[in-house]
C-alpha cells in the first residue's frame, strides 16, 4: 500500500522529506532515491476502496393470498428441486473512490435463461482487488447475495476486505426520519436515484433490451449517490477501517489526508489521556498515541471508537 520503487518494484521504502513539492523516498531494497506527488490522493497509493451496488431478479412463488403469507420454500417455482435458479444477479455498478463508474449487466439471452455467470466474474474481480468495500445495506444484502451466487457457481471467495455499510452507519449515528439511500440523497441534495417501478424488473427478466439499459443506468446512479452519502457521513464513522495502518503512514485514519491539526481537546480513557486531532480534509476528529509511543504511526482511531 506504500509507494513502489520504480527501479526494483520494492515496497520497503522510507520517506526522506519534501523537495520542490514532491515527496522523496529511499528504497531499502536497492537503496535508490525516487519521488512521488506530495499528497496521497495524487500519488496513486490510496487503498483500493470500492463502492458498489447490485440489482437482483425477482423470485417466482406460489401463494394463496396477498396479506401476511407465510411462504414455505416448497412454494418457490424455480428452485424447488435445485435445478433452476429462483433468483440471479441482473447487474452491478461500482467505482473506485474518486474514480470513474463501471458496470455490467446480463444480456437479453442471459436474462431469459437466468444466467449470471459472466456478470458474477466481473464483479468478483473487483471485490478480489479491493481493500475496503462500501455499500448501502451491503452487509445484509449485496455481499451475502453475491457470496451465495459465488458459492452456487463454484467460485472461490474474493480476497479478504473490510466492509463499510452506510445504512448501518446512518442508523447508528443519526436520527433521520428514514435511512433509505433515496431519502438521504434527497435530504442532503446529493446525486439522487432514478425513478423506477416494478414493471422494470419484469421487463428485464423478459430480456427487454430497453429495460436492461434503464436498469444499468439506474444501478450506476445508485453508486454515484452512494459515494456522495459516504463522503457526507465519513467524519462521523467511528469504526472506519484505519487507512493509516493500511498505508503504514501518519495520516488521517478516515481519508488518508496528511494535513492534520492538533486541537485543544483531550480524550480520556480509564488509564491515560490523548490529544485530539482533526483532519483538515474530511474534518474527522481522531486521537493517536503519544509521540514517544512505538505505535505512534499506526495506532490512529476515531475519537469515540
Amino acid at each position: 500500500m506504500r509507494a513502489i520503487c520504480p527501479n526494483c518494484a520494492g515496497t520497503h521504502v522510507k520517506k526522506r522529506g519534501i523537495r520542490r513539492g514532491l515527496q522523496r523516498w529511499t528504497c531499502k531494497v536497492c537503496t535508490r532515491y525516487f519521488s512521488t506527488p506530495k499528497h496521497i490522493e495524487e500519488s496513486g497509493i490510496l487503498p483500493k476502496i470500492l463502492l458498489f451496488d447490485i440489482e437482483t431478479a425477482l423470485m417466482e412463488v406460489y401463494v394463496w393470498g396477498l396479506f401476511k403469507q407465510r411462504i414455505p420454500h416448497t412454494n418457490i417455482i424455480k428452485d424447488r428441486n435445485g435445478n433452476e435458479k429462483s433468483w440471479f444477479v441482473l447487474s452491478w455498478a461500482a467505482k473506485w473512490l474518486y474514480g470513474d463508474i463501471m458496470s455490467d449487466i446480463v444480456t437479453p439471452e442471459e436474462a431469459k435463461s437466468r444466467k449470471d455467470n459472466r456478470v458474477l466474474k466481473s464483479i468478483w474481480k473487483l471485490l478480489d482487488e479491493a481493500d475496503i468495500v462500501i455499500a448501502h445495506n451491503g452487509d445484509r444484502f449485496d455481499i451475502r447475495k453475491l457470496n451465495a451466487r459465488f458459492l452456487d457457481n463454484g467460485m472461490n471467495p474474493p480476497s479478504p476486505y473490510k466492509s463499510i455499510d452506510t445504512l448501518k452507519i446512518t442508523r447508528r449515528e443519526f436520527a433521520f426520519v428514514s435511512y433509505k439511500q433515496d431519502f438521504l440523497t434527497k435530504h442532503f441534495k446529493l446525486e439522487q436515484k432514478l425513478g423506477t417501478d416494478f414493471q422494470l424488473w419484469v421487463d428485464c427478466q423478459a430480456g427487454n433490451q430497453d429495460a436492461l439499459d434503464r436498469m444499468q443506468e439506474y444501478n450506476q446512479h445508485d453508486v454515484l449517490g452512494l459515494e456522495d452519502v459516504y463522503l457526507k457521513v465519513r467524519p462521523f464513522i467511528k469504526n472506519h477501517p484505519n487507512l493509516g495502518v493500511l498505508l503504514d503512514m501518519d495520516v488521517c485514519p478516515n481519508c488518508a489526508c496528511e494535513n492534520i491539526d492538533e486541537t485543544e481537546a483531550v480524550y480520556f480513557t480509564g488509564a491515560n489521556k490523548f490529544p485530539v486531532y482533526r483532519c483538515a480534509g474530511c474534518k474527522s476528529p481522531y486521537i493517536r498515541h503519544k509521540k514517544n509511543s512505538s505505535q505512534f504511526k499506526t495506532n490512529l482511531r476515531s475519537v469515540a471508537s
